[in-house]
């Protein structure tokens, strides 16, 4: 695969977006790992809501070395639900893959997601309570959060109720999935929103370890702050979900990629 600085490669198949805040610790280990997959063709797009512990340097040295890397730099925090859209709104591919970027997420598990999404599933899901996959440790405060942020999202969203882990950060689907959310939505959790447009499409899950964070700080704060952010955005995914079902017309899709490589 040609990577110098004058190449142009063919459309990717495959989209992976991370959302980035003071990961350099993280990102070199991480990066190796994701370019080291067996995959079809893919890109991989990092949206770095500005970082000041040299992870944009870091990046940008990394970019001229492999042109499957693509970087959008931000001046301020927007959160990570909006940093994520923006990378997605920017991806080439059928296949969209998410994940956090502090090597919680192993990229080991994204063959086995886009091969979900290749035999058809609308959504893939990498959860902690699909078999072969664990929480991990996590303290009693963590997991009380954690699982009723899962409850609180299953009672409000039908869809929700047909996966196992709707909280999860680490996910995938088909780009046609996808609707424009509202630029002034905030929040963590995005895939409760790509849920309730997958619109019953078939959904997969593949289970996977949620490995400690051993570098940097954890950018969602387990607290009741982000119990509130988050009942806003389960708030706000069921009046789409209401939309979709009463005014399907109304909900715009994700144009489909270009064919031509973006800058």
């Amino acid at each position: 695969m040609p990577t110098g600085p004058g190449s142009r490669e063919p459309r990717p198949t495959v989209s992976i977006i991370l959302a980035t805040l003071n990961e350099r610790g993280n990102l070199p280990e991480l990066l190796a790992g994701i370019l080291a997959q067996p995959l079809p063709p893919f890109e991989v797009i990092v949206v770095d809501d500005g970082s000041t512990d040299g992870s944009r340097e870091f990046l940008t040295g990394a970019q001229l070395s492999d042109q499957r890397l693509r970087l959008i730099f931000h001046d301020g925090k927007q959160t990570t639900l909006r940093a994520q859209c923006v990378g997605i709104e920017a991806a080439r591919g059928e296949f969209v893959i998410v994940m956090d970027a502090d090597l919680q997420h192993p990229p080991e598990k994204i063959p086995a997601m886009v091969g979900e999404l290749q035999r058809g599933a609308g959504v893939v899901v990498a959860s902690r309570y699909a078999p072969g996959g664990a929480p991990g440790p996590r303290t009693l405060v963590r997991t009380v959060i954690s699982r009723g942020a899962e409850w609180i999202a299953k009672f409000a969203l039908t869809e929700a109720r047909r996966v196992t882990d709707p909280v999860s950060g680490f996910f995938g689907f088909r780009r046609e999935v996808m609707c424009a959310l509202n630029p002034l939505y905030r929040g963590y959790k995005l895939l409760v929103f790509v849920l309730v447009m997958n619109q019953g499409r078939p959904v997969a899950e593949v289970g996977f370890r949620f490995e400690p964070r051993t570098r940097g700080t954890s950018k969602v704060t387990q607290t009741l702050r982000f119990f509130r952010v988050f009942l806003i955005e389960v708030a706000l995914a069921k009046r789409l979900e209401r939309t979709i079902r009463v005014h399907p017309e109304s909900i715009a899709r994700l144009p489909q990629p270009r064919s031509t490589e973006a800058v």
